[in-house]
């Protein structure tokens, strides 16, 4: 997906159709940044001028397309272009106005020092009709400044990537081609392109980018929200970082939107308290489901037999107060203390039943069985399952490191526009003291770079943690700046900007406990250290139960970090 900037179409003119075109735009692969309502404003001479665009394209390595839009009925008599009502155009049409942006764009660039830039930055004009057809387009006499081929016209937006990029193919006098660096890439987005936004491809800012196109959905998750928005029942399954807790919380929304109650159910209180926080609506109830016993029997502290009976009890006098049910993580659901009582059943009984007519969804991850031993039957025995396969969270590094202790050695399916990123980083001590050293050390590192959201996970329990003397009330501080510091387990569904793994040994990694590992190395986006307390005798015994004792004769700890696709440090 490209770049949107703004990220959503704003203050868009009544039937000029620039929203469908900004939706078109949005889907051209993600080396593209797309600026929308481009605006200019030059002081010359004590006179101040604006000069709007309505979609720069910019693309690092092939150039900047202006292009100027218009829906509608258009017509040209004798030269004139006018709107189909009869009114005259001003700058002289579409493509006078388009061509006309072009140069003062490039007197821009002047203006900035940029000039040398723009020579070697290929630049062309173009107009969009998304009102006409190609067909009636080949049947309009063209004025002299027009041309077909800078012509996009309806069958364009659902065909954007191909149409923008036959337009930088065409060949330009002197024959331009784009030739900039990165630095002068960014020299034009801090000067010229979005000074305000100060979008500069640094790391941070590149974070930033890659975040939003994160938040969207994907094709294959938007095709499973609209399967479900006609099914009042399925199972949605998917590994970590595939995007199901966004569509449930999507999914969530909308009902919300119609009026409608939900119960959403979390197993994570983490997660729990992250969806009140930052998705609250009137008609959503996000409980754990301990909270959701207490609230619904309205007792201190959870009975589930308790709860059965007034569950049933609402089932048989229609009056469950949710007409939807929703649950996140449902394979932690599966204790014995819940599945005995038949909790989960008994909501998918009331929320399909005939008088109620709710719908039933629950999401889960095989990998993530980390609160039991069996998937709960209510999965394993359900009639209507979904899966999503392409990693949207992490960078492929992330997700490649994630998986390995489970024994996938192969690439991620990852989506399209995804962040190749740096390799996580791996230390190997057998001391406490130096843990504690690097992971200061480590975190600073983090916050020279600008890098806020950074957690820190233990593959054990906090109690049991080297850091646990040095934390106060589930966060860790350095340098006046505090932490979250909490466990794997408990950090199940959210995700951090950095994660950093703390308290791995050779049974997190081989033993049933990669789970942990699993779960906690998911939940980076970008950066991922993790804080082995090993000896290099754990290391080997790791690689041979990984099948990779061949690598380990000299240096077992290098062995172990490329094993796990990671880089060693000191």
């Amino acid at each position: 997906m490209a770049t949107m900037i703004p990220d959503k179409p704003i203050n868009i003119p009544a039937g000029s159709r620039e929203d469908e075109m900004f939706v078109a735009l949005d889907g051209l692969s993600n080396e593209y940044y797309v600026f929308h309502s481009l605006l200019l404003i030059t002081n010359a001479e004590g006179i101040l001028r604006e000069s709007e665009t309505d979609f720069v394209i910019f693309h690092p390595q092939k150039g900047l397309i202006c292009l100027e839009a218009k829906a509608g009925h258009v017509y040209c008599d004798e030269g004139i272009w006018y709107y189909g009502s009869g009114k005259r155009m001003k700058n002289g049409g579409p493509y006078r106005q388009a061509d006309t942006n072009k140069w003062k764009l490039e007197k821009y660039f002047e203006e900035k020092g940029l000039h040398e830039l723009w020579a070697r930055c290929k630049t062309i004009h173009a107009v969009w009709f998304p009102s006409v057809s190609r067909n009636e387009l080949n049947h309009i006499s063209f004025p002299p400044e027009a041309d077909r081929s800078i012509t996009l016209t309806e069958e364009s937006l659902s065909n954007i990537q191909t149409d923008i990029d036959r337009l930088f193919s065409i060949k330009l006098p002197g024959g331009i081609e784009t030739d900039l660096s990165k630095a002068e890439v960014s020299r034009i987005f801090e000067n010229v392109l979005c000074p305000s936004f100060n979008l500069v491809p640094s790391m941070v800012s590149e974070m930033g980018i890659k975040k939003k196109a994160f938040l969207r959905l994907l094709e294959e998750q938007k095709n499973i929200l609209n399967f479900i928005d006609g099914q009042p029942f399925a199972v949605i399954s998917g590994a970590a970082g595939t995007g199901k807790t966004m569509i449930a919380r999507e999914k969530a929304r909308l009902h919300a939107e119609d009026g409608e109650k939900v119960l959403f159910l979390c197993y994570n209180r983490f997660l729990c308290d992250f969806n009140k926080e930052n998705h609250s609506h009137k008609n959503i109830s996000y409980f754990t489901i301990d909270g959701f016993a207490c609230s619904f029997c309205a007792t201190q502290t959870a009975d589930y037999p308790l709860l059965q009976e007034k569950l049933d009890l609402a089932y048989y006098e229609n009056s469950f107060p949710f007409k939807h049910v929703i649950i996140d993580e449902g394979q932690d659901f599966g204790q014995d203390r819940i599945e005995e009582t038949e909790i989960i059943n008994t909501l998918e009984t009331i929320a399909l039943s005939e008088e109620h007519g709710g719908t039933f969804y629950l999401f889960y991850d095989k990998n993530q069985l980390i609160q039991g031993n069996r998937i709960p039957k209510y999965i394993s025995e359900s009639d209507c399952k979904l899966t999503l396969y392409r990693n949207c969270r992490n960078t492929e590094n992330i997700a490649t490191t994630s998986m390995r202790p489970l024994g996938v050695n192969g690439k991620p399916k990852m989506f399209a526009g995804c962040v190749k990123g740096e390799s996580p980083k791996i230390y190997i001590t057998g001391t406490a003291e130096k843990q504690k050293e690097y992971l200061d050390a480590y975190v600073r590192r983090l916050a020279d770079k600008k890098i806020k959201d950074i957690v820190i996970l233990t593959c054990g329990t906090e109690a049991q943690s080297f850091l646990y003397p040095y934390s106060n009330d589930g966060r860790y501080a350095i340098d006046g700046t505090s932490y979250i510091f909490t466990t794997c387990r408990k950090f199940k569904g959210l995700e951090a900007e950095a994660i950093i793994l703390i308290d791995v040994s050779a049974e997190t990694l081989i033993g049933m406990e990669r789970l942990n590992f699993y779960v906690g190395a998911s939940r980076a986006m970008f950066f991922l250290s993790i804080i082995c307390y090993m000896t290099d005798e754990d290391c080997v015994e790791v690689l041979r139960q990984m099948h990779q004792s061949e690598n380990a004769v000299k240096r077992p700890k290098k062995a172990l970090a490329a094993a796990l696709n990671a880089l060693l440090t000191t």
